[in-house]
């Protein structure tokens, strides 16, 4: 049994002490502008422990993949811990003896990360066209050397109620890029040059089969820090459509975007 969220490095649960982790995780309304949502990301946890939101969600997407076949590190509740008026929360999980989440080259031979980056962009097209859940995931290793689909709380539902085909595609990406980001630092610090450039984006080839590194860094510049880093002064609406449609990434992603999502 692991509890996710019940204590700082062996530690109480740091009351009173929020974690500082960045960028805040932003939703994007019907227009594409970004929103702040605090409690996606750890910025509305404190220190040790987790919000509401990422516990409850970590617990309903687990059971969900899990309907829909998947192999997920089983989520078998969440609860709360209260101190002084203040609320933490956590979720508990069953991890099979010999569970390794180090998922990483070199602890993982380079040819299976690679595969492992590249196969995961699979699963997240899937469940985002298919099946209404926007966001990301890792993986955990199992000791007979498969896979289980683990860290679910960056998921959101997507309806036609609440998103738009903008906000769908806005919210994909995003996650998208989130989880990117963390195998390029990866692939920079590990300075392998037997590490594929563009391991980093191979998670986009479901969308886009000859995605590049290029793509990716045209939606850096023109995409992810002037419109979900902070609000752009002068927003307009027809601006982000020219952006994502000249794109390739978000091009095709706006032509995976299922057909309920209303258009603009």
């Amino acid at each position: 049994i692991k509890i996710k969220g019940a204590g700082f490095n062996g530690g109480p649960v740091q009351f009173g002490t929020f974690h500082k982790t960045g960028p805040l995780f932003p939703a994007f309304d019907f227009n594409g502008q970004a929103m702040e949502d605090v409690a996606m990301g750890h910025d509305g946890a404190w220190q040790g422990g987790a919000s509401f939101q990422q516990a409850t969600v970590e617990y309903r997407v687990y059971r969900r993949l899990a309907e829909l076949g998947h192999d997920v590190v089983p989520c078998l509740g969440y609860g709360r811990i209260a101190k002084g008026g203040l609320l933490s929360w956590f979720a508990v999980f069953d991890h099979e003896p010999g569970l390794s989440n180090d998922m990483r080259y070199p602890t993982l031979p380079l040819e299976r990360w690679v595969d492992l980056n590249t196969r995961i962009g699979v699963l997240l097209h899937d469940l985002a066209v298919n099946h209404d859940l926007l966001g990301f995931c890792w993986y955990s290793l199992r000791a007979n050397g498969g896979y289980l689909i683990r860290d679910l709380h960056p998921f959101r539902f997507a309806d036609p109620y609440n998103m738009s085909q903008l906000s769908w595609v806005m919210t994909l990406f995003f996650a998208l890029h989130i989880r990117g980001n963390g195998t390029k630092f990866r692939a920079l610090r590990v300075k392998d040059p037997n590490v594929p450039a563009d391991i980093h984006v191979r998670q986009f080839r479901p969308f886009l089969p000859d995605v590049t590194v290029a793509d990716h860094d045209d939606l850096i510049r023109r995409l992810v820090t002037p419109y979900m880093l902070k609000r752009p002064e002068g927003f307009a609406i027809e601006r982000l459509i020219e952006t994502l449609r000249s794109n390739r990434i978000t091009a095709a992603m706006m032509d995976a975007c299922p057909a309920k999502f209303s258009r603009p």
